[in-house]
């Protein structure tokens, strides 16, 4: 399937409503969305004489907004302006100030393991977003960069070299070569934003799906909460559980997602040790389920380097923080709490 047909078809699915009565008081409606470079669902339970038009076209601004300024590469994106820069003092808007002071400290919390400066990582490896390599089947082939490389770049990640105003409406950089990289982070919020226009609009019942990664409100018509199915790491049309949700984030990062291979079918992905400069081995997935979409986000992301026992630990330790791991064995373990 070529991306041209794929685009044209999810317009033209954008533009039905797909209504499907259960009961009398509520109806289920449907929209599908394809912005971010991924496909964007909207589901809600709401009256049937609620009219929902208004509510995607709001959906649909804020997506194309947020597509345009926190990509990488867009030609009006806040992202590139930055990492373009030709002075380290830069005025920035409050939403992307959030974004950066958030990233900054969950790279305290974490360790270092959650780093917004893994860019040149990324670009050294040509697993970030503008690199340009299909994501499609087969799977794209790698060279991997040498030892020397890698340590080049690595002189250019450290998060620590961004500070942030009290307002957050200026970044200031403590090097020429230090870029930002929100793709860890900038879907959490994202989904956020939307869940804040659901409720904003009336819907107080709902799920919002961007590339499997979820936020979930209320319940389906039947009183019943929504279902959510985690991708199985290894097969694309299994599940390695489904989850009932009701109120809360589920987000999931994996080593099949932007990934390629070398000539001994060795795997590399999109999330780097940041210490390292390797892509992590130790985890084929990482599922966290918690109230917040954008500690959702970054949990996901900023624990996937550990060993199981330790991502275990930190999560059984956090309230309504609640974990499933795929190891690179294909073990899978739950956190404490977590039954279903």
């Amino acid at each position: 399937m070529t991306r041209f047909f794929l685009i044209s078809l999810l317009i033209i699915l954008s533009i039905l409503l797909i209504s499907c009565i259960n009961n009398d008081s509520r109806v289920i409606r449907q929209q599908l969305f394809f912005r971010m470079d991924t496909m964007v669902e909207a589901t809600i339970s709401v009256p049937p004489r609620y009219n929902p038009t208004p509510l995607w076209r709001s959906m649909d601004s804020l997506l194309t907004q947020c597509e345009k300024r926190f990509s990488a590469s867009g030609d009006s994106s806040e992202i590139k302006i930055i990492n373009t820069r030709t002075s380290n003092a830069l005025p920035i808007s409050i939403q992307l100030g959030e974004i950066l002071r958030m990233g900054i400290d969950y790279g305290d919390t974490l360790d270092g393991a959650f780093d917004i400066t893994v860019l040149p990582l990324k670009e050294l490896w040509g697993l970030c977003e503008q690199c340009g390599a299909s994501d499609s089947a087969p799977i794209p082939m790698i060279q991997p960069p040498d030892s020397a490389s890698v340590s080049a770049a690595l002189r250019s990640v450290d998060y620590k070299k961004i500070r942030l105003n009290a307002a957050a409406d200026s970044v200031f950089f403590d090097s020429d070569s230090t870029c930002v990289d929100v793709g860890g982070i900038a879907k959490g919020f994202v989904i956020k934003w939307l869940g804040a226009l659901m409720k904003g609009r009336g819907v107080n019942d709902f799920l919002i799906s961007a590339g499997g990664d979820i936020i979930a409100y209320g319940g389906k018509p039947d009183g019943a909460p929504w279902q959510v199915g985690v991708r199985h790491p290894r097969r694309p049309d299994a599940l390695t559980a489904v989850i009932p949700v009701g109120y809360g984030a589920v987000f999931t990062s994996g080593d099949y997602e932007r990934m390629r291979q070398d000539a001994n079918g060795r795997r590399y992905h999109h999330i780097f040790d940041a210490k390292t400069g390797y892509p992590c081995g130790r985890n084929q997935s990482l599922t966290i389920q918690t109230h917040d979409p954008v500690t959702a986000d970054i949990l996901s992301t900023g624990l996937f380097c550990r060993e199981p026992e330790d991502i275990l630990d930190f999560i059984n330790a956090r309230p309504n923080t609640e974990c499933i791991i795929v190891d690179s064995t294909g073990t899978k373990f739950m956190s404490a709490r977590w039954v279903f």
